[in-house]
């Protein structure tokens, strides 16, 4: 009876754990949580048991450990949570940490120290929290291994979290150091004793000295080793040259220290004249995600001395400026690691000064969207760092951006600082904390709203915190695929992405969404007779329709190319929505249709705008020569446009024209563009963008001259 309850405790306990976020799911975070109580458990009851029992006593843990995992692996496989890689991390996790624990109470008990299971559970204590705070403190990092907990695979919004090499060689070298452990205090008994520990230190010297080679640690000397230096003024970037031109990377470090001008200005910051950040940038999410461990989430170690932004190359556009009021911040932070004690003013006064929330809606206008608004004590906790990350990301930041952006706004900068580095309101704004929330809630609905700012906020809003999510981690070997395509358009190699988006199709020809990739790549590798064959004349969905008179236009068939166009015309909906709001303008003659095409699917643009072409066909011209590159006809097509019947459906391509008119000093253009769309009736947040480039202007004009 008693062994039948020793088994049903674990089980019991793991039970407890199913409600629980992350900790109730078959995965990394339970399998930490198993290997730290196995490993000091296991320590501990072995630096005081009797000679030649240990063989039982990890038995004994191992068995109660498993048990304990056992109702969360069946929770996870009835709810379709289970994962291999959960599995993995199962096995690769728990049972080394256990060994080592019960490896190194015995150690100290066979050496009969003294308080053998004090020195113990030090012991596991250093390795388990003082290793990871040397390395924290020490390296750039996001991911950590450790022999007890076993692995941090990086951060927690990066929700893609696999097994990778790197972890089963860190765990060879656990398995190492228990074996150079368990024979150590016995090394003078045989010559078959001395030689497995010579096997093992034959392991653990050069394991030691390639981590960084083997991805167990990531030094800042690895990262510049792999990627190439560009100095200005105050940045020293690095980034992966064979996938930036030289034009990109001198746009890109202009950027920087615009950006850098700006947020020093308005934070006012007098920043000291031998202090340099240093620029991570990767050639991709993938990259970064190898190297230092964050995929899609940027990232500034505030904790490190070194200033340092890390950044993947096509989220620049999106991220640099927030990230960089994260370096810039440092300088009236906390001493202890130069942050705020409120995770919700650190992410929200990033959130406040780039106000990157929505390119069509501004914060102020995202939260009065979805009243009722925070209570003073729901703000509390919001900015708290249980309440920051309980909420999706877009959710916290958003919340905690306009907060901190009326703060700034009305109240002295140096007031903010204050509350920045104390988390005390009440001291830095000598006001409650609740009256600032009540000032900035009645601020909220004098903000004028209209439908489209009421769409991007019930999409922020209904967005889910990966603690809300019922499988966190499970990843579909269809996502997977997907992720590899992602991969490859990325680095705009879709030669490479061709055939997985082909085997999708072969599996999942039904889904919607997987058939449009597998139509776009048709078109793309000029299999147009595949795309008239695939979609049927009574398909419902307009994409389709549409692409297969792309199909016929590139075919020549021009008859065929408009009947199936004005076919899919009559049957959308009026008003048009908007993606379908330019399709036959696009395509309204032949001409333009040619344009369009060669556009879309062969990445060629005209040589220069014709009278001939109409505006649609030309903005779009416009967006791919600077996608493409094509830096040298973007004045020219500048010219070529008349500037008096703009239409702000268009201004994100009216915005990169002049982002890259003012870089390549076509200043009178790009100030007569600014000038231009002013005048247009323009949205609040289509304002603050226009303003940012009338200030790139003359930040650039400042910088040349």
């Amino acid at each position: 009876m008693k062994k039948v309850i020793k088994h049903l405790v674990p089980i019991f306990l793991g039970c407890l754990f199913l409600p629980l976020p992350l900790l109730g799911d078959f995965h990394f975070e339970s399998a930490m949580l198993a290997a730290i109580v196995g490993c000091f458990w296991g320590g501990i009851a072995s630096s005081k048991i009797i000679l030649k029992k240990e063989r039982r006593l990890i038995f004994k843990i191992l068995t109660a450990v498993y048990l304990f995992g056992f109702p969360i692996f069946l929770f996870s496989l009835f709810r379709g949570c289970f994962t291999l890689h959960g599995l993995g991390f199962w096995v690769l996790v728990p049972a080394p940490s256990v060994l080592l624990g019960v490896t190194i109470g015995r150690l100290f008990r066979k050496l009969i120290v003294p308080l053998p299971t004090t020195l113990t559970f030090l012991t596991l204590l250093f390795i388990s929290v003082g290793v990871l705070l040397v390395e924290v403190l020490t390296l750039p990092q996001v991911y950590f291994f450790n022999h007890v907990w076993g692995a941090w695979p990086g951060p927690i919004y990066d929700e893609t979290v696999t097994i990778g090499w790197n972890l089963i060689l860190f765990r060879v070298i656990t398995i190492a150091w228990i074996v150079f452990l368990w024979f150590l205090p016995d090394w003078k008994k045989s010559g078959r004793v001395k030689l497995t520990l010579a096997l093992a230190v034959l392991i653990l010297f050069p394991s030691y000295l390639f981590l960084p080679e083997s991805g167990v640690i990531t030094p800042r000397s690895e990262l510049k080793q792999q990627l190439k230096k560009y100095q200005s003024e105050h940045f020293d970037i690095y980034y992966a040259d064979t996938y930036f031109s030289d034009t990109e990377i001198e746009y890109w470090a202009l950027k920087h220290e615009f950006y850098f001008e700006e947020i020093n200005n308005q934070l006012e910051i007098d920043w000291p004249e031998d202090r340099k950040i240093e620029s991570y940038i990767y050639s991709n999410a993938w990259q970064k995600k190898a190297l230092v461990g964050a995929k899609f989430t940027s990232y500034v170690p505030i904790w490190l001395n070194q200033d340092q932004l890390h950044i993947a190359k096509e989220h620049l556009d999106d991220v640099l400026m927030h990230e960089m009021v994260h370096v810039i911040s440092k300088q009236f932070g906390n001493k202890l690691f130069n942050g705020s004690w409120s995770i919700g003013l650190i992410e929200g006064l990033a959130e406040g000064i780039a106000k990157d929330a929505s390119p069509e809606s501004t914060l102020d206008q995202i939260m009065a969207a979805d009243p009722p608004y925070p209570t003073a004590e729901q703000m509390e906790a919001a900015l708290s760092f249980k309440g920051f990350y309980s909420s999706a990301g877009a959710i916290s930041y958003t919340t905690a951006g306009s907060f901190v952006s009326y703060l700034l706004d009305e109240y002295p900068v140096s007031d903010f600082k204050e509350a920045y580095a104390t988390n005390d309101f009440e001291a830095a704004y000598s006001i409650p904390f609740d009256q600032l929330v009540s000032e900035w809630q009645n601020s909220l609905p004098e903000v004028v709203l209209d439908s489209l700012d009421q769409q991007n906020s019930a999409f922020i809003f209904s967005q889910r915190s990966i603690f809300q999510k019922a499988c966190p981690h499970a990843v579909s070997p269809l996502m997977e695929q997907w992720d590899q395509i992602r991969l490859h358009e990325t680095n705009r190699q879709l030669g490479r992405a061709l055939p997985i988006v082909e085997g999708l199709y072969t599996s999942y020809s039904y889904n919607s969404v997987i058939k449009l990739k597998w139509l776009q790549y048709q078109l793309r590798f000029g299999n147009y007779e595949k795309v008239i064959e695939a979609v049927q004349p009574n398909d419902s969905i307009p994409q389709f329709r549409l692409i297969k008179s792309d199909a016929h236009a590139l075919l020549g068939d021009w008859e065929s190319a408009y009947s199936e166009m004005n076919q899919t015309i009559s049957i959308l909906p009026n008003p048009l929505p908007r993606n379908f709001k330019y399709s036959y303008e696009l395509r309204s003659d032949s001409l333009n249709w040619e344009a369009f095409i060669n556009n879309r699917y062969k990445d060629i643009i005209p040589q220069e705008l014709t009278t001939q072409l109409n505006s649609s066909n030309k903005y779009l011209s416009i967006s791919k020569a600077i996608d493409i590159i094509q830096s040298e006809r973007i004045p020219a097509f500048a010219s070529a446009i008349s500037t008096s019947d703009l239409n702000s459906d268009w201004f994100d391509i009216y915005i990169q024209l002049i982002d890259q008119l003012i870089f390549l000093e076509s200043y009178e253009i790009a100030q007569n563009w600014i000038e231009a769309v002013s005048e247009l009736n323009l949205r609040p947040r289509y304002i603050e963008r226009l303003e940012e480039q009338q200030e790139w202007l003359e930040f650039v004009m400042k910088v040349e001259s």
